[in-house]
């Protein structure tokens, strides 16, 4: 999400593709998923019943879930390059053109257009391990947590139990099941000095580090990477309150398995202990206190920007995801499909929902994704973010990442930074900090995401106790933040820019209405069904006696308007980007050079050289520029290791015929999706 308070570098494309939820199209798509019009396809499996499939745009029958690939796990905390934590600073990862990582806000000359780029580790051989899934798979077929997950599918917590047997430097004890917390206690010993014993003393290799014995103050920082964009893996880690043996491990995943303070620990067990007592005080129900929206996306901090949408709702098990979970497991999105349907007899606030499969940036997100709320649909790169919890941890997050903020800042109360509202369960009664608890409060809750607020997908979050709130935000501010120079749409209001979408978009074609077709093709077509005129036509002969036809510029959807949609499967409610999801396990064929990857090296940027609503002037354009977006100062590198996307194999510098930074001609996007697959009128 972008907030209007943080660092721009605070998010990453994942972060979008876990949250924003817009932007799945059925342009292109010959799968036979597809919703309708007027009947939506239901998923056949057990307890699904009484899902309100009018709620999606989208349902499949067999959501990508099987649990392969292979997971990124690093032992030890992590920190951003900075003056506080130095042995954090890589010297070496120097991009070759100069590229200067700028450490924002700081008077440091050690630290003022400094070449220091982020260690994911210290040592990096020694601290970290790609698992595969196969290795997990052979472990044991079976989570610690039986009640909650099915066979093939794991949590955290069996993670660091699978890195225990394998490792000899650090071992995880499993203890008893915690009534109170509903959930396994665990302790970690750790030998960072390397010496064959479990102690608790300092580490002599690396400052900062020091050994554990049987310490309950171990957590994770948890992030859902993917994809093959550098930017895609730049942000920070994501600390969490969630229990570890609920928390799902997915490919493509990073875990940081670290220690953290005393402070950090209370706040997490204190939180859990809130969620299980909330639910003893609704009889054992789970309930949902209240719905709320910010058309301003605040973070919560501007209430007069915050309204109930819906409240007091009982939430039940629809188990959509019993490919993951047991029968009976309740997730984040049962939440909101419980409001929505409420809201058929309440005449509250309408919720929607779609599905979002692998992406074009190769994350393979297999989810669910809020995409409407009572008519406000996300679109493009706006779209609804999301935290959810117990009032009381709402603000456990910072507006500043932890590389723009030093501890003196919060002891000063920095004029114009806004920070005395920060981590006040840290402060004196009087509202001051002490500079130990000001580190203590910038290492573990600085930054825009954690604690209630992950980047997570709805219907990978257990939530079996209750919560008091889910806060959902609209997001309007993103298309610049990857330098995006493609802002297409067919939607009207997009044209100038409005309230709810304020970056205008470079052009709106208006959309042929097919039913109006005055030749429609019919399935005695001999090419019935192929999307790609050009596979049996030559253009240089299509109507070649009509002047009006430019052959070089006339796409398939030109020929549509006379000629209808030739089976093509209707749309299901998208009107920007369609290329973000049909790409991989919803790859388009026979739609020409959008079907096709090209390598960014060949691909013509679009030109783009206006003023985006943070002062930044964007110029790109021209061969090969694509790759260059990257390099805009909208990308956080704090844990880029200086590489370009020439220094890349093939299979990572490539894109399709359509992107963020180039439309395809034939097919273009979303034009040409939308006047065939056409979308239903809701």
């Amino acid at each position: 999400m972008m907030n209007i308070h943080s660092k721009l570098g605070n998010l990453s494309k994942p972060a979008l593709a876990l949250l924003l939820l817009p932007i799945l199209s059925a342009c292109g798509s010959d799968s036979n998923d597809t919703a309708t019009p007027d009947t939506p396809a239901v998923p056949d499996r057990p307890g699904t019943a009484d899902l309100p499939a009018d709620k999606f745009d989208l349902l499949v029958k067999a959501p990508k879930s099987k649990f392969e690939g292979s997971i990124d796990v690093y032992l030890g905390r992590w920190y951003p390059c900075q003056p506080a934590h130095q042995n954090m600073c890589d010297m070496d990862k120097v991009r070759k053109d100069g590229y200067t990582l700028e450490y924002p806000g700081s008077n440091n000359p050690n630290f003022s257009n400094n070449t220091k780029y982020n260690l994911s580790s210290p040592d990096d051989s020694k601290y970290h391990m790609q698992i595969k899934a196969e290795e997990l798979l052979a472990w044991k077929d079976q989570a610690i947590r039986d009640d909650i997950f099915q066979p093939g599918h794991y949590s955290v917590l069996d993670v660091m139990m699978y890195v225990s047997e394998q490792r000899d430097d650090f071992e995880v004890k499993v203890g008893d099941f915690n009534e109170e917390r509903q959930t396994y206690e665990y302790t970690v010993s750790f030998d960072a000095d390397g010496d064959g014993t479990f102690d608790n003393d300092p580490a002599t290799h690396y400052t900062q580090w020091k050994d554990y014995k049987d310490s309950d103050s171990w957590s994770v920082a948890f992030f859902h990477s993917g994809g093959t964009m550098l930017n895609d893996d730049a942000a920070a880690y994501e600390t969490v309150y969630d229990r570890l043996d609920e928390l799902l491990v997915r490919h493509q995943s990073e875990i940081r398995i670290m220690p953290t303070s005393p402070e950090y620990r209370d706040r997490m067990w204190q939180s859990q202990k809130d969620e299980v007592t909330f639910k003893a005080s609704n009889g054992g129900k789970v309930m949902l206190s209240a719905i709320t929206r910010d058309m301003e996306d605040t973070d919560g901090y501007g209430d007069e920007h915050i309204e109930t949408i819906a409240s007091n709702i009982e939430v039940k098990a629809y188990n959509l995801r019993t490919d993951i979970y047991r029968e009976g497991v309740i997730t984040q999105l049962d939440y909101v499909i419980s409001a929505a349907v409420a809201s058929a007899s309440t005449g509250g606030s309408d919720f929607g929902f779609t599905y979002w499969p692998t992406l074009s940036t190769g994350s393979q997100l297999g989810s669910y994704v809020m995409n409407n709320i009572d008519g406000i649909r996300a679109e493009g790169l706006d779209g609804w973010n999301y935290a959810a919890g117990m009032n009381k941890y709402t603000l456990d997050i910072m507006l500043h990442g932890q590389a723009s903020l030093s501890a003196q800042d919060l002891v000063n109360n920095t004029e114009g930074m806004n920070l005395a509202r920060e981590c006040t369960w840290l402060r004196e009664d009087d509202g001051s900090i002490t500079e130990i608890n000001a580190q203590t409060c910038i290492d573990h809750w600085a930054g825009t995401f954690g604690g209630n607020k992950l980047h997570i997908a709805l219907d990978n979050m257990v939530r079996n106790h209750g919560m008091e709130y889910i806060y959902f935000s609209w997001v309007k501010k993103m298309f610049w933040i990857y330098g995006t120079t493609e802002l297409n749409s067919v939607n009207e209001e997009r044209l100038n820019g409005s309230e709810l979408y304020p970056i205008a978009v470079n052009e709106v074609v208006e959309i042929a209405d097919i039913s109006k077709a005055i030749a429609p093709l019919t399935e005695e077509h001999f090419g019935w069904n192929i999307a790609d005129c050009a596979v049996c036509h030559n253009y240089d002969e299509i109507h070649s006696g009509y002047s009006n036809l430019d052959p070089d510029i006339t796409g398939p959807y030109t020929c549509a308007s006379c000629h209808g949609g030739n089976g093509a499967p209707a749309g299901h409610g998208e009107t920007s980007r369609c290329f973000w999801c049909h790409s991989e396990d919803e790859a388009m064929i026979n739609h020409g050079e959008a079907s096709q990857w090209f390598d960014f090296a060949d691909i013509e940027c679009a030109e783009n050289s206006s003023m985006n609503p943070f002062g930044f002037s964007l110029a790109v354009g021209g061969k090969g520029s694509c790759a260059d977006n990257v390099q805009s100062p909208f990308v956080d590198k704090v844990r880029w290791n200086g590489e370009r996307y020439n220094d890349l194999a093939p299979s990572k510098t490539r894109t399709r015929g359509n992107s963020d930074w180039h439309t395809s001609k034939t097919f273009p996007d979303p034009y040409s999706c939308v006047t065939c697959h056409v979308n239903p009128k809701k």
